[in-house]
């Protein structure tokens, strides 16, 4: 059996963060995207969602996220191919860790979960938010008007080495 040991203030944390998810992924995103469809329909627009590769693939300290993220994936996929007759694109980028603010540390185990994560990406370091922007700036782009439906990954590598984290 798997040794529980995320300090009670991480975990009440990530359910707080889990029920933002719920609304900000179950919910906006769909309603958002229903509001969109009749002006994206006329200027054949693009929707772009953030993801993050937990929704590719399990990392159990941060399920929560994770699953929620899986599921912002799993709505690009679906709603690509509903909006894709109407000429409107939904793709995810989906990008590693990204040296922002949020890194810098509301609970204790958020910069051990860094250290970590940077450890396990082949490129060693955490991406920079201009480089997200580049991304992000091409799949809205007209060099991408054949893409729909894709979760873009820029993650360093992470996704192709990343153990389970173990905190103390």
């Amino acid at each position: 059996m798997m040794k529980r040991t995320i300090e009670i203030e991480a975990f009440l944390g990530f359910v707080r963060i889990n029920t933002f998810f719920e609304i900000q992924i179950c919910y906006k995103p769909i309603a958002l995207t229903e509001l969109a469809i009749p002006y994206l329909e006329k200027t054949k627009g693009c929707i772009i969602n953030t993801s993050a590769p937990g929704g590719q693939k399990p990392y159990p300290i941060i399920a929560h996220a994770s699953i929620s993220k899986a599921a912002l994936d799993h709505f690009a996929r679906n709603y690509a191919a509903i909006l894709a007759p109407m000429g409107i694109r939904i793709n995810n980028l989906s990008p590693g860790l990204t040296d922002t603010p949020a890194i810098n540390g509301r609970f204790k185990d958020i910069q051990k979960m860094a250290d970590f994560f940077i450890s396990q990406i082949p490129l060693g370091r955490m991406a920079k938010p201009e480089e997200m922007a580049e991304f992000m700036a091409f799949i809205a782009s007209e060099k991408a008007t054949y893409m729909t439906g894709q979760i873009i990954t820029v993650d360093g590598g992470l996704l192709i080495h990343s153990p389970t984290i173990k905190l103390d």
